[in-house]
């Protein structure tokens, strides 16, 4: 029964949303890449590289991450002088090698000191992190090994003219702090096997010669896809872990801590059930600090009634933030995940909204609702999109109408009706709305 009302709950959710227009798919970032311009100090430094490789090569330029070039420069030992990692592939009869080459600056030039290899097909994401706390950041790269189904994380440090591994494991997000509180940097992995319907995550610290696992716990069996993690803090002040994942139909978000010298995941309903509906909502819509306080907070559906004669179930979008174990709503909205824009709902009204969802003229419209009752009161304020040149048309009616924003080639128009007992003025409007961009999950 429990597993019906979970489904039920996802689907309604998605029904009631839509995706925004963020392009949910992969691109072969080598055939948008420009290659670095090999001029100034970058010249020497490629000749460097050509000069220690044998044979035939080719760049490879990391798919997801900050760092997008095949020669990144990165200051690891803090010396004021930056070194050169370069990343690029070798083929070995049918087989592909992947490289990390490092070219430092000496007395007679720029020169490769160091050179690693390893079976993959592809860089994912390169970062750096100084985890043994020796002052001399590691090199953490995601290697591709079959496209971006299977990928593995290797660590290494730079120790003279030696590039030695200190951790590989695999891997779908990962990401470098001070998760315990300790003082040093750890390294969090998560890792989704869709598979295998496991999904878990683990922290690693330092400790003799390598990076060893110093806590692990179960992430909701049930999710399809994650985006990154992010590393914030709970309103406690208590480091944490965020991570948007798609269930089913929805998104959920997990809140991961390093509490009583365990990671824990408090936010699944049980150990046992596995998964996570305290946050459950669209799809689309991404946990993120929606009121500049420093904090991240986490969006939850909750039924929204709908104006229009129609069985289609609305939600409202409250904004959450998390203490370890309570879900305390911050701000409430109404998202139109189509348009890319969201309405807060003014304290004296929350409860009291209806909303009419007309998505082929992209307007939504506001009327006042009595919970006691039920009924659908007097229309309160509205919001449509149109085109920007539609608008500027000097022969276009503006006499009842506002602009909000605007945004590429539309313009987002309000309008409101002041002579009810309990309306939404003009200057409220405009301050209750807000565009909202949306990232695709990757």
């Amino acid at each position: 029964m429990k597993s019906s009302k979970i489904i039920a709950l996802l689907t309604a959710v998605f029904f009631s949303f839509s995706l925004t227009g963020c392009n949910m798919f992969s691109v072969d970032t080598e055939k948008l890449m420009t290659p670095p311009e090999l001029t100034g100090e970058m010249s020497p430094i490629n000749r460097a590289i050509k000069k220690s490789i044998k044979g035939e090569y080719q760049l490879k330029y990391p798919s997801s991450g900050d760092r997008r070039s095949a020669i990144i420069l990165e200051d690891i030992d803090l010396d004021g002088t930056f070194e050169a990692f370069a990343f690029y592939s070798t083929q070995d009869d049918e087989m592909t090698n992947m490289h990390i080459n490092v070219v430092r600056k000496t007395e007679s030039g720029y020169k490769s000191v160091a050179e690693q290899s390893v079976v993959a097909g592809g860089v994912e994401r390169i970062d750096f992190c100084d985890l043994d706390a020796d002052g001399v950041k590691e090199i953490l790269v995601g290697w591709e090994v079959y496209g971006s189904s299977e990928k593995q994380l290797c660590v290494y440090s730079l120790n003279g003219k030696t590039i030695s591994q200190r951790l590989s494991e695999k891997y779908t997000g990962f990401i470098c702090c001070d998760l315990t509180g300790s003082g040093d940097n750890e390294l969090f992995i998560n890792l989704l096997d869709t598979s295998e319907m496991l999904n878990s995550a683990s922290v690693y610290r330092f400790s003799g010669d390598g990076l060893q696992k110093i806590g692990g716990c179960v992430l909701d069996s049930g999710v399809k896809t994650a985006a990154a993690p992010v590393h914030s803090k709970l309103v406690t002040g208590q480091s944490a872990i965020y991570i948007d994942e798609i269930k089913g139909a929805g998104a959920v978000t997990e809140v991961l801590v390093f509490k009583d010298g365990e990671l824990k995941n408090p936010l699944l309903e049980t150990e046992d059930a596995i998964e996570n509906i305290r946050t459950v909502r669209a799809a689309s819509i991404r946990c993120t600090d929606v009121d500049s306080d420093g904090f991240i907070e986490i969006p939850v559906a909750t039924k929204l009634p709908n104006a229009a004669e129609s069985d289609e179930l609305l939600y409202y979008t409250n904004w959450c933030d998390f203490d370890g174990e309570n879900l305390v709503t911050r701000k409430i909205t109404v998202f139109n995940t189509i348009d890319g824009y969201y309405v807060e709902v003014p304290k004296n009204l929350e409860g009291h909204l209806a909303v009419l969802k007309d998505t082929e003229n992209h307007r939504r419209v506001f009327y006042y609702f009595d919970p006691e009752t039920g009924v659908i009161g007097e229309r309160l304020a509205s919001v449509e999109v149109i085109g920007a040149k539609k608008w500027d048309d000097k022969k276009t009616d503006k006499t009842n109408s506002f602009e909000l924003a605007r945004e590429d080639n539309n313009v987002f128009i309000g309008s409101v009706n002041v002579t009810n007992t309990v309306s939404i003025s003009k200057k409220e409007l405009k301050r209750l709305f807000n565009l909202a961009k949306q990232e695709a999950y990757k």
